[in-house]
């Protein structure tokens, strides 16, 4: 029996429910999900992927090679191996004027904070007990009085487009992330005190995206939702 994601092929159902049954669950799969079931199947059941050798595929991996350099460097530049851009004579040019950007990001905290009072985490991974996960490019801590104060997420977007404050609300992986981490660093915080930030180093622009108890439910909701429906699938075999 062929189920709704068109699963028909050589996939018993007691496989198909041991792979649902250990999935972990990110913004990316359940965006995917949410967008179009038979790339979620293809991508996270039959582990499926694909490329070609068009223009657009061409650009679209020169961007992503350009943006795993650039996160690398951030990460260097937040755990303190890199400490000035401009002495690193191996990076190149375009990205170091990017770069610069997000080394200045880490500056102004420590000089509105100090240094004591701020715990960077680049390529921080969070995962829940139901077993969604997110990995965050920066998580920042904020202490007062050796007390947690506030976290801030950060974000670095490659894309030239600007990113607009509304857009990046709506973003699965807004709820995702605003989700895990009120559920578990966040969880002793205001929700005012728990914010995200996209940032575009090529075009200087720095989204925030502010919290609420109300979006929380809401997300709860949205992201419990989409697990459900996922965890179901193997029943459509039965």
């Amino acid at each position: 029996m062929e189920s709704k994601l068109g699963l028909k092929d050589n996939l018993s159902p007691e496989e198909l429910s041991y792979r649902i049954e250990h999935l972990v669950f990110s913004q990316n799969m359940l965006n995917s999900f949410k967008r179009d079931k038979g790339e979620f199947a293809d991508k996270y059941i039959r582990n499926i992927f694909w490329s070609d050798d068009t223009a657009q595929d061409k650009l679209y991996e020169e961007n992503m090679s350009y943006g795993r350099d650039f996160h690398t460097m951030c990460q260097r530049i937040f755990m303190g191996i890199v400490e000035n851009i401009d002495e690193s004579d191996s990076i190149d040019i375009s990205l170091k004027k990017d770069l610069k950007r997000v080394e200045s990001i880490k500056r102004k905290y420590t000089q509105r904070y100090g240094k004591e009072n701020i715990k960077f985490y680049p390529e921080c991974s969070i995962e829940l007990s139901n077993r969604l996960q997110v990995t965050l490019d920066l998580l920042v801590e904020i202490y007062e009085d050796k007390e947690l104060s506030q976290i801030n997420i950060w974000d670095w977007k490659m894309e030239k487009n600007k990113i607009s404050q509304s857009f990046a609300k709506s973003r699965m992986q807004t709820i995702v992330y605003m989700y895990v981490c009120k559920e578990s660093l966040a969880k002793e915080l205001d929700y005012s005190k728990l914010r995200m930030y996209y940032y575009q180093p090529r075009i200087n622009n720095n989204v925030m995206i502010n919290y609420t108890e109300k979006e929380h439910i809401k997300n709860r909701e949205t992201i419990n939702s989409l697990i459900n429906q996922i965890k179901s699938i193997s029943k459509e075999l039965d």
